[in-house]
């Protein structure tokens, strides 16, 4: 067992939803997490969607910062973090397909991916599996934020000289040199 394991249990851990993925809208129906694990495959964010949770397509929240926890069941926690992080609420997170079934909402993807409100959905003459695949294919701007001020970070270290003052009780004579690429990737 990990040192992360035992710091972190799985059984005390947040239930997440899954990620949406391009091919979600291409999957065919949703099914109950537990028959699609019996078949050998994981559960689809749509199958959590359709099957985990207790709320309807026509459900409306209250004005307020919040959706109502009981919507969210197991991902109360998650969501509700989500919802204070982006300013709003979580939408709706079903609707209803051509034929009266349930489906996973794109608004619901385009609001977990961190968008604004309308960025992907409010696109002109995209289908729903359309507007799911380039949600599924997108980055989420908050992490791409993080990742890239990382780098910037470390590459900013790697190449500005080091001061005078390090290499007075070192034996490193010569000048400073910018680093090639293997000695930034490889140390």
């Amino acid at each position: 067992m990990t040192a992360i394991a035992r710091l972190f249990p799985r059984e005390k851990a947040e239930k997440l939803f899954k990620t949406p993925t391009a091919n979600l809208a291409s999957n065919g129906s949703a099914q109950h997490p537990d028959k699609r694990k019996a078949g050998g495959h994981g559960p689809t964010l749509e199958d959590e969607v359709v099957f985990l949770l207790n709320v309807d397509p026509d459900d409306v929240a209250d004005d307020g910062p919040h959706t109502p926890a009981e919507w969210w069941g197991p991902f109360a926690t998650c969501v509700y973090r989500w919802e204070t992080f982006m300013g709003r609420q979580a939408p709706v997170p079903l609707m209803r397909g051509p034929r009266g079934g349930l489906k996973l909402a794109p608004k619901f993807c385009e609001w977990m991916m961190g968008l604004p409100d309308g960025w992907v959905t409010d696109v002109p003459d995209l289908t729903r599996e359309e507007q799911i695949a380039r949600i599924g294919n997108g980055v989420c701007p908050q992490q791409a934020h993080h990742a890239f001020g990382f780098l910037r970070e470390q590459l900013h270290k790697a190449l500005t000289p080091p001061d005078e003052s390090a290499f007075e009780d070192a034996d490193m004579s010569g000048e400073w040199r910018t680093p090639t690429y293997e000695e930034i990737t490889h140390g």
